[in-house]
């Protein structure tokens, strides 16, 4: 007679297969991610007080109180106002503006609509002591582009504005994630960040970036061919602005390519990243502004982060070291997202024309940030 099979272990010393496959793909996941880029090769990508761990799986306890801050409240900012406040993402919504008189007459306006969505508290104040203990600070402040004006050009005239803003926001938020909005965005949010210091730790900072462009992308696409946007999967990365890269590899519809992988783009591919690239201008050419977009971006980042999302989206974060850019640039790139900001940097693979585009967008941004990189 054959021997009975042995007990089964103690149930504390079984491995079940959710704690295999954590531990697996946990270490698949970090050979093919990065941490977080601080924005000077002079400091370390960590700090003592990162959570950024090695562990990917590792859960932080999600916001409870959610409160969300926004600085700038032009047409922008209260856009993402609105958007925060119809999806009821946050608890407790704080404007800061220069123009008190106007601040005042939106938030009032604001409120008044408060039989109509969940009790929301609205505060809106000049003085940054109303931005407190944020989850989120959003920064959209800044002057807008003009119409034919790129937004590499705005450089100069926003950097002041952000040497103002950071160091405020930090007095009363210290440990708060800040997403930068203001144009130009990528240098803005490395100028932010460079403001902010090495004491803060990177991924922190970060910038909307091509999240709206690759919203852009995915719903032309989907009225391209009748179907819902949020079917349509890809990112656009780089620059958010002309010299931006659409990655047509990763495009998939239901998990099937868009793009041929042997063929490549076509032209009517790069046709339709141009119509993106251009779109913006030409909501400004007609209305003035663009607004109402950026909004709902804004909104569904705000989402994520005060939440602990932990969603893939293509963010603007220091990008040196990413596909060998030697430069302190900031770029977008596909970010995992969460509480704290930017967790880590998904290494999405590229095509030799895209990662050829990525540096060529690298070299853009760079040589407009390089002229005031050393005097912030």
């Amino acid at each position: 007679m054959e021997d009975a099979d042995p007990s089964p272990p103690p149930i504390e010393n079984r491995v079940s297969t959710e704690d295999m496959m954590k531990d697996h793909f946990n270490k698949t996941t970090i050979e093919k991610s990065r941490e977080p880029i601080s924005y000077s090769a002079e400091f370390s990508n960590r700090s003592d007080d990162d959570d950024n761990d090695d562990n990917f799986y590792d859960t932080a306890e999600p916001s409870r109180a959610k409160k969300v801050s926004i600085i700038g409240c032009g047409q922008v900012g209260m856009a993402i106002a609105y958007a925060i406040l119809n999806q009821e993402i946050a608890g407790d919504i704080s404007l800061v503006d220069m123009d008190g008189e106007k601040l005042e007459g939106e938030a009032r306006d604001l409120r008044q609509g408060s039989a109509f969505h969940r009790r929301t508290t609205i505060e809106a104040s000049t003085h940054y002591k109303v931005t407190e203990n944020s989850h989120l600070v959003i920064v959209t402040a800044g002057l807008g582009r003009k119409p034919g004006e790129s937004r590499l050009r705005l450089v100069e005239k926003n950097t002041n504005i952000m040497k103002s803003i950071i160091p405020k926001v930090l007095e009363y938020s210290p440990d708060t994630p800040i997403c930068i909005v203001s144009n130009p965005c990528d240098i803005m949010t490395a100028i932010a960040a460079k403001i902010a210091g090495p004491s803060i730790p990177p991924g922190r900072i970060f910038g909307s970036g091509t999240c709206l462009d690759s919203s852009r992308l995915r719903s032309l696409i989907g009225r391209t061919l009748d179907i819902s946007g949020q079917s349509v999967h890809g990112y656009i990365i780089g620059e958010h602005g002309d010299s931006s890269v659409p990655v047509w590899s990763s495009v998939r519809i239901g998990g099937v390519p868009f793009v041929d992988p042997v063929e490549g783009p076509s032209a009517v591919h790069r046709a339709m990243h141009r119509d993106v690239v251009k779109s913006g201008l030409e909501v400004i050419k007609r209305k003035g502004y663009t607004n109402w977009s950026i909004g709902l971006a804004n909104a569904y980042i705000a989402e994520i982060v005060l939440n602990d999302g932990r969603s893939v989206v293509p963010l603007s974060t220091c990008v040196r070291g990413i596909h060998d850019i030697e430069k302190d640039v900031f770029l977008s790139y596909p970010c995992l997202l969460g509480a704290n900001g930017v967790r880590r940097l998904l290494c999405i693979p590229l095509t030799k024309d895209e990662e050829e585009g990525f540096l060529k967008s690298a070299d853009t941004v760079w040589d407009i940030q390089k002229g005031i990189w050393d005097e912030v």
